[in-house]
């Protein structure tokens, strides 16, 4: 876990947040506090809503009821006549280059190659200037591995590369806080440690992270804070050991089940080797 480095100071704040599509809630009254230098990660079922309530607060998707705050900030809105009012499309994008992505697809441009992929949004985006875009892309391209794919193409590298990739652009703006939407879920088995590794080193630098994960080795060993999710609730929230070892609801003891001969003490999954990722 990351305990030294986790401080008092609340970087994300989500309150009361509801989502629907259509007649289906998939978000009920959720709350969630992240802490700087703290890796929340959020377990639950498939359809539970874990998913969701990362891109609501990238502001992927509208909400109906609720706010999110980022540094004390409204998400998504301002105070306008005594209430608030959406924000433009510019001011959100100026708002979620405080806040690096991670999907569980890895979304990069065929026809670029891994240093545009990387350098290019920066630009676009940020209007950083290209010779520091392409800079700080091979700085990172070093960090997660790929020193040596800079001029590759998405279609000549691994799913596991690929999210790699994906994750230096997430980081190429110096984010305030990283979302990861199951970053290991689209990649075959052999190649889940590799992507693991990179997030490990993200907690070793004391990144402010919300990691949606399957992978419950990971969530108990390097998480601060794990919370359980179902049907658009909260179910249970608080330190790995009390979510893996002390489960209060029916509910969470027998999503642990499934897993039992991963998670707990007779078994663990090893750490892989480190790649000593810089943010």
């Amino acid at each position: 876990m990351n305990e030294s480095t986790a401080h008092d100071q609340e970087v994300l704040q989500v309150r009361g947040l509801r989502k629907s599509f259509g007649d289906n809630e998939v978000l009920q009254g959720v709350d969630l506090t992240v802490r700087e230098g703290e890796v929340v990660v959020v377990i639950g079922p498939s359809g539970s809503g874990k998913s969701t309530l990362v891109r609501c607060v990238h502001q992927l998707e509208s909400i109906q009821a609720g706010a999110m705050f980022l540094d004390g900030v409204l998400l998504g809105y301002e105070q306008h006549r005594g209430g608030v009012r959406p924000l433009t499309d510019k001011a959100v994008a100026h708002q979620r280059r405080h806040m690096g992505m991670v999907f569980q697809q890895f979304n990069l441009f065929p026809h670029w190659t891994v240093l545009e992929n990387i350098a290019r949004p920066h630009v676009l985006s940020h209007g950083v200037d290209r010779q520091t875009a392409e800079d700080r892309a091979l700085y990172l391209l070093d960090k997660v591995g790929l020193a040596d794919k800079a001029g590759a193409h998405p279609r000549e590298l691994s799913g596991g590369q690929q999210q790699r990739v994906a994750i230096a652009r997430a980081l190429a703006p110096g984010p305030r806080i990283m979302l990861f939407d199951e970053p290991t879920s689209a990649l075959d088995p052999e190649l889940v440690d590799e992507v693991l590794s990179v997030l490990r080193d993200l907690v070793g630098l004391g990144m402010t992270m919300v990691v949606v994960t399957h992978e419950m080795a990971f969530a108990r060993q390097m998480g601060d804070h794990v919370v359980f999710m179902d049907q658009g609730r909260v179910i249970e929230q608080g330190a790995p050991a009390d979510i893996f070892e002390r489960p209060q609801s029916e509910r969470l003891r027998g999503f642990l089940g499934r897993f039992r001969g991963t998670v707990d003490g007779s078994a663990e999954v090893p750490l892989v080797e480190s790649t000593e990722v810089g943010a």
